[in-house]
């Protein structure tokens, strides 16, 4: 994993986690807790925060091997009301998202993932799907069709190391599909 990723909240909050873990287990003292802590919330990388807990018995979660890329699809229908994911979800190495008359928001700010690509199946009729972005995520959409549709991609089709592609297929029909980064201004 290079130095240079970004930790997210998600990041050091699971970082977190482990050093209570290891506390509640007597590995650490509380006091040695408390100086980790400042450091896991001062951290802005992956590598300031893996030293915190090398000495531990845990794998982080940019650290866990990819899911089986077999698994069951994610299918999220918008039929006539909108659906979105929002806040820490598992994200499968599938998604289906059928936007009929509504729109399918995936927002993958606060989500960990190890998969080096996620497959989005757009099923679109008159809704949008839009997706919500962390820094250094790739889309590449160009099997995406649109019939009278619009597609607006604002990310790179190559990620930054460590993070996945998305790799986008189907049809947005009448719809819009959208990328955004991390910023409501964007």
């Amino acid at each position: 994993m290079s130095g240079d990723i970004k930790a997210g909240d998600a990041d050091r909050e699971a970082v977190a986690e482990v050093l209570r873990t290891a506390l509640g287990e007597g590995r650490l003292e509380l006091t040695e807790v408390d100086e980790r802590l400042a450091r896991v919330y001062a951290a802005r990388t992956y590598a300031e925060l893996e030293p915190l807990v090398a000495d531990l018995p845990a794998t982080l979660p940019w650290q866990q091997p990819a899911t089986r890329s077999d698994d069951k699809p994610l299918v999220i229908t918008a039929g006539w009301s909108s659906e979105k994911r929002t806040g820490a979800w598992r994200v499968p190495s599938r998604i289906v998202a059928e936007a009929a008359m509504s729109d399918v928001k995936l927002d993958f700010r606060e989500v960990t993932t190890s998969l080096p690509r996620v497959d989005l199946e757009i099923k679109g009729g008159m809704g949008s799907v839009v997706l919500v972005l962390p820094e250094g995520w790739a889309v590449d959409a160009d099997e995406l069709r649109s019939a009278w549709g619009t597609v607006k991609n604002r990310h790179h089709a190559q990620a930054a190391p460590g993070r996945p592609t998305i790799v986008v297929t189907g049809s947005i029909g009448m719809g819009t599909f959208k990328t955004r980064g991390p910023y409501f201004y964007e």
